[in-house]
């Protein structure tokens, strides 16, 4: 369902010049001119999208295989509707696009709170007439979004629920594929697939997105599921009715509380659903809704509250989209580990950033250095500076500082490591309690922000396995101001792995993974620990709340590709299969979020 009803009114143009004034009133005309330039990219990316869309369809040959297929288990889908004064094309077009399915088990509930001055009913009982599919319900008037959905789902006596918008489309086999799921995952008790828009005419399809599997962080986040989202009807009976508290977000919120009681959550990676847009429906103008966002906002506050976590919900630039700030539980101590110090001036920069910037105090710095006899410099500039507690340790052996700080962290007294580049000239507010916020939480193991190059381009944050090697940075060279596909630069959300280059991890569960690994090359020791954090159980976290930003260096002359061959085979297995959040219909040879393989 989409965040609210959707309703047609002002020509496209006009609504566009709505929309962007209450942008630039609400956040400013820099940060409007940043959205369009990222937008106007962004399309750029995708001109050929619909192309590539219709190469995906099955053929018509494979379509009427699929109408006369039978699978194993045969569930009744219940395809459910709120009907609320559709344009009669609107309607027309999305009951056939139900009835044309390629697997034919289902029902269409259709419920509809119009009133007197439509003339949805004498449509939809045409359709009734010729198909005993269609179940019609004349409710008495109009009882609200959640109200409506409510007795749309009352209507259902199907396995599962399906949930549709009233003037949205499906594509032709996107029940079969759904079925064909339920084969090979009978435990799923939540489905949902990937999606795009289609305009006002239905003539184009454009803005795809390609979802990850499911991502509980970024859900609280952002509600990412939307369209087309498929339940078992005993989880629909569970979690109990659309509540219309929430109108607006009335499906976030279902989302949520589904999310809460699902045994096992599936994800279909093809564009199955077509979100019509236009220029009162949030898929056309986020800005039209503005009620909609903060019941969105409230309907994670309720979440949280459900799972027992303290924290705060707020608003981002962008509509919809949400950031937690997860509080600090007392005042843990951590140690800032500093790997890679070269020079007397670069831990001078990093001490005076870290004192300008820091409103946290338990904390100390850890320096790695090679030998004593080369840096007595930094030495004495480390006992002229008392002000934050600075220790050295020493890497004499013939092993690396990794393998050395690995044995030295059972001796230390913090809770917590940071690891951090030695580079970093600015850091964001309150970034040490960000961090904290997130670390400190049971289920989470490594946290890592994003860190900008001099030139202002994002440089390390997320990873990606498979991305341009073992493992990528992702949204690596987005400009900053840019919030990247889908805003997904600067939303908090599950990955593989995140960059040792601003990474904390509890000392705990540090020497549980026994630190990092010693056979493992150097560039790839971060994202190994990270995976053998998750082996524990436990869920990475790429938090954007952090930004650095490094200072201007002259870097090294790019060296040719370097081989990965142990991570590789420790990693054989997990390398094999498309990184469950990314999507396997982007490209894993460039960082934009672009299709695979897209011309």
């Amino acid at each position: 369902m989409s965040v609210a009803m959707k309703k047609v009114s002002l020509p496209v143009n006009s609504g566009y010049a709505k929309r962007g004034y209450h942008y630039v009133k609400s956040y400013g005309m820099s940060k409007l001119y940043l959205k369009i330039r990222e937008r106007m990219d962004r399309n750029l990316l995708e001109k050929d999208y619909q192309e590539w869309m219709i190469s995906q369809r099955p053929a018509q040959s494979e379509k009427e295989l699929q109408k006369e297929h039978h699978f194993f288990r045969e569930p009744l889908i219940s395809v459910v509707v709120p009907v609320y004064r559709t344009p009669e094309g609107f309607l027309r077009e999305m009951i056939e696009s139900v009835l044309g399915q390629t697997y034919g088990r289902l029902e269409l509930c259709l419920a509809d709170g119009s009133g007197v001055l439509s003339s949805a009913e004498e449509v939809i009982q045409e359709y009734v007439r010729q198909d005993p599919r269609v179940i019609y319900r004349k409710l008495s008037g109009n009882l609200g979004i959640s109200g409506n959905t409510n007795a749309a789902i009352a209507m259902a006596s199907g396995d599962y629920i399906a949930l549709l918008d009233h003037d949205d489309l499906l594509e032709e086999h996107a029940l079969f594929e759904v079925v064909k799921w339920l084969q090979e995952h009978p435990d799923t008790d939540m489905l949902y697939t990937d999606e795009d828009k289609v305009t006002f005419d239905s003539g184009t399809f454009f803005q795809p997105h390609f979802k990850p599997d499911f991502n509980l962080e970024l859900l609280r986040s952002n509600n990412y599921i939307c369209h087309l989202l498929v339940v078992k009807r005993e989880l629909a009976k569970e979690v109990g009715d659309y509540q219309e508290e929430f109108d607006g977000a009335q499906d976030y919120d279902f989302i949520l509380r589904c999310s809460e009681h699902a045994e096992k959550i599936g994800h279909i990676s093809k564009v199955l659903y077509h979100w019509r847009c236009h220029t009162e429906s949030t898929a056309g103008n986020p800005e039209s809704k503005t009620y909609a966002y903060e019941a969105g906002r409230r309907a994670v506050e309720a979440h949280l509250k459900r799972q027992g976590i303290d924290a705060g919900v707020e608003s981002m630039d962008n509509p919809g989209f949400y950031r937690i700030r997860y509080k600090v539980s007392g005042e843990p101590k951590v140690s800032i580990v500093l790997l890679d110090m070269a020079k007397l001036h670069t831990l001078k920069r990093i001490v005076r950033t870290i004192s300008r910037s820091r409103t946290y105090g338990n904390f100390e710095i850890l320096v790695l250095l090679d030998t004593p006899e080369k840096n007595k410099l930094i030495l004495n500039f480390i006992k002229e500076h008392r002000q934050i507690p600075i220790k050295v340790v020493y890497c004499t052996s013939a092993c690396n500082k990794f393998v050395t700080f690995s044995s030295l962290a059972e001796k230390l007294d913090s809770e917590y490591l940071l690891f951090m580049g030695s580079r970093m000239e600015n850091l964001s507010r309150n970034w040490m309690e960000t961090f904290l916020g997130s670390a400190q939480r049971r289920e989470v193991g490594a946290v890592g922000g994003r860190i900008y190059d001099s030139d202002r381009r994002l440089k390390h944050g997320a990873k990606i396995l498979g991305l341009n090697g073992p493992a990528g940075d992702a949204f690596a060279g987005l400009k900053a101001g840019y919030t990247g596909y889908f805003h997904k630069a600067v939303l908090q959300q599950n990955f593989h792995a995140v960059s040792g280059q601003a990474m904390m991890v509890s000392r705990e569960h540090f020497l549980k993974v026994r630190g990092f690994s010693e056979d493992v090359e150097d560039r790839l020791k971060d994202v190994d620990l990270c995976l053998k954090l998750e082996q524990l159980g436990l869920k990475n976290i790429y938090e954007p709340g952090i930004v650095f930003m490094e200072q201007r260096y002259r870097a090294r002359r790019k060296r040719t590709a370097r081989g990965a061959a142990v991570f590789e085979r420790k990693w054989k297995n997990l390398l094999l299969e498309p990184d469950r959040y990314y999507n396997c219909n982007l490209s894993l040879k460039d960082t934009d979020f672009r299709i695979q393989d897209f011309r």
